[in-house]
């Protein structure tokens, strides 16, 4: 049976949600994201995008490109708005599945009698969302998910596309690279450097050799290039909950250096915690596993309070990473665990309650722009050494 998947994408979301508390604004060029000094964009309106203002923009350019600019703190609605348009989704269909804060995968297979016309069923879900929770949304279908996520981003703002069965390689061997979702401007070099400039540059390398070079992502990039995605929309109570999370890394050369293998293990923790976060997870316990330059390997873990702050992780996985690193001793490998996990909404007032005002908002802010553009579109000052240095 044909595929009928659609992809939910609510436009401008962060700032729909903070001009839905300061509807005065409407029409300007506004952005939201955290305060404090060091203050990055989240989201930005259509009006403020013409300035070439986008997500992960630091406040001061910002400014800089549109002295006018209005800038709204991180809307405290966000979480309220996003589950009642899941609601309502779920209205129209029984597969409904989060992708994320902003966006939805809804699997209409087998509704051919109820919705023959996808057509007929994006403009009915665009103007019942307009009229509640009074959200604009983009609508993009095809037959598996990567289909419904290019129709969407490229149907923005408040449009409709489809992407029509069959015709799903033509319709990518005419995007750039960096328009294939998980394909960003740190993959893109790499591509290049082995003569992919284009998307059916993908295809004239075997796939053994994609997998030989990067794995799994190799595989994915060589299904991509073909229009080949996931099918499966899983409804959110239908997901079962992790044991564990964990990311490690083989370090170029071995090292002693305390301040090059701290920088990674932040990289490592930043990783894990935006898995967690991704999934509405909580860990109460960290784990470091290390294997040193004889390949002797170590490791040791620890209870910690219930979180999904990178902060919490990291302080514990550093007391970790003390107990078994002594001077002199090199390190091959680094890797960090997380377990004890239990679901739990990624909601600032459940969890970072405690924390000052702008570094609740900045968490809000880093989750949600690696949600829309991979996790290493932005990074701790930390983490990003590491990056420099290496990748």
């Amino acid at each position: 049976m044909r595929k009928r998947i659609a992809c939910i994408d609510l436009d401008a979301f962060f700032v729909e949600a903070a001009l839905k508390v300061h509807p005065e604004f409407r029409g300007r060029p506004v952005a939201v994201g955290s305060t404090g000094s060091f203050a990055i964009v989240c989201s930005a309106s259509y009006e403020a995008r013409k300035f070439g203002i986008k997500a992960g923009t630091p406040l001061w350019i910002a400014r800089q490109k549109c002295p006018d600019l209005v800038w709204l703190p991180t809307p405290g609605n966000i979480i309220e708005l996003s589950n009642a348009v899941h609601e309502r989704l779920r209205e129209f269909c029984p597969l409904v599945e989060p992708a994320s804060i902003d966006e939805f995968y809804l699997d209409f297979t087998g509704c051919d009698r109820i919705y023959p016309n996808n057509l007929t069923i994006a403009e009915h879900i665009v103007r019942e969302i307009a009229r509640d929770p009074g959200l604009p949304t983009t609508i993009g279908f095809g037959t598996n998910k990567l289909m419904g996520k290019i129709a969407s981003s490229l149907g923005k703002p408040a449009g409709i596309l489809e992407i029509l069965p069959g015709e799903e390689q033509a319709f990518v061997s005419h995007l750039p690279l960096d328009e294939i979702p998980g394909i960003g401007r740190r993959t893109v070099p790499m591509l290049n450097s082995m003569g992919v400039y284009e998307v059916p540059d993908i295809l004239r390398i075997p796939l053994t050799a994609w997998q030989a070079a990067m794995g799994k992502v190799g595989e994915y990039i060589f299904n991509c290039a073909q229009g080949i995605g996931d099918t499966r929309v899983v409804a959110a109570e239908n997901k079962p909950v992790r044991k564990s999370i964990s990311h490690s890394v083989t370090l170029p050369e071995n090292t002693g250096s305390r301040s090059l293998l701290l920088n990674y293990l932040s990289h490592l923790v930043e990783k894990t915690v935006y898995k967690l976060r991704s999934e509405q997870l909580t860990c109460g316990c960290v784990g470091v596993r290390l294997r040193f330059a004889n390949f002797a390997s170590d490791g040791h873990s620890v209870k910690i309070n219930r979180s999904n702050d990178d902060r919490d992780i990291f302080q514990a996985a550093v007391a970790l990473f003390n107990r078994m690193v002594k001077p002199g001793i090199k390190v091959r490998l680094l890797g960090i665990h997380l377990s004890s996990l239990q679901s739990g909404a990624f909601t600032p007032d459940l969890f970072d309650s405690l924390l000052p005002e702008h570094q609740r908002g900045l968490n809000d802010v880093l989750q949600i722009i690696r949600a829309k553009y991979g996790f290493s579109s932005i990074l701790r000052s930390r983490s990003a050494i590491r990056i420099s240095r290496y990748d």
